[in-house]
């Protein structure tokens, strides 16, 4: 396609460049010339006009699947996270649920363990998209530790977010307790180990 602009511009270059006193239109090489380029313009248009349909329809079926799979996974995606479920902790034995467990119940108040028989508290599931936030509510009855500023801490910044994983399985990501919508450096390790990783349904 460049060759052919760049044919194109210099024939006019040329033709421009010529004595003025010769008409141009009377010249018998002018109007050769003059056939030759329309023939190649239109040959030209008719190609390229062939090659962006040919591209454009290319692109619109590769866009087109890309689309169904993204709303086949977020089907799926969405399914995978099961309000009212229990999910359990993959490699860890906790039969009774008593620190390796999520009871997602998205219309109350759950436990959580930070630290199997020491440390627990009241969180709050909310769902946003196909991600679930969890929130801190208070300490549990449960907590024997109270070295914390359990006071302090935000109840409106997310400690943790639940995202689905492959096979059924959704994934935990700790991110820690804030104060004043900064992160708690000090405390931000508490639950980490017990609670993130990945969780299969019970």
């Amino acid at each position: 396609m460049r060759y052919y602009a760049s044919l194109l511009c210099l024939i006019l270059v040329l033709v421009s460049c010529k004595n003025q006193d010769k008409n141009p239109e009377s010249d018998p090489d002018f109007k050769t010339e003059q056939t030759e380029n329309k023939t190649t313009t239109e040959v030209n248009t008719e190609n390229s006009t062939s090659a962006n349909s040919n591209y454009n329809k290319s692109e619109k079926e590769t866009l087109e699947a890309s689309d169904t799979n993204n709303n086949e996974t977020e089907a799926s995606s969405s399914i995978l996270i099961d309000p009212g479920a229990t999910y359990i902790k993959v490699d860890e034995s906790d039969a009774n649920c008593s620190c390796y467990c999520l009871e997602l119940d998205m219309n109350n108040n759950t436990e959580l363990c930070l630290a199997e028989n020491e440390m627990f508290i009241n969180a709050r599931y909310a769902k946003t998209g196909n991600s679930v936030n969890i929130f801190y509510v208070s300490p549990s009855n449960k907590n024997t530790n109270k070295d914390l500023p359990w006071e302090d801490f935000d109840t409106n910044t997310p400690i943790a977010v639940l995202s689905p994983a492959k096979n059924g399985n959704i994934e935990l990501d700790w991110k820690g307790f804030y104060i004043d919508g900064e992160l708690a450096v000090d405390y931000a390790i508490y639950g980490k180990k017990t609670l993130e990783g990945t969780y299969k349904k019970q």
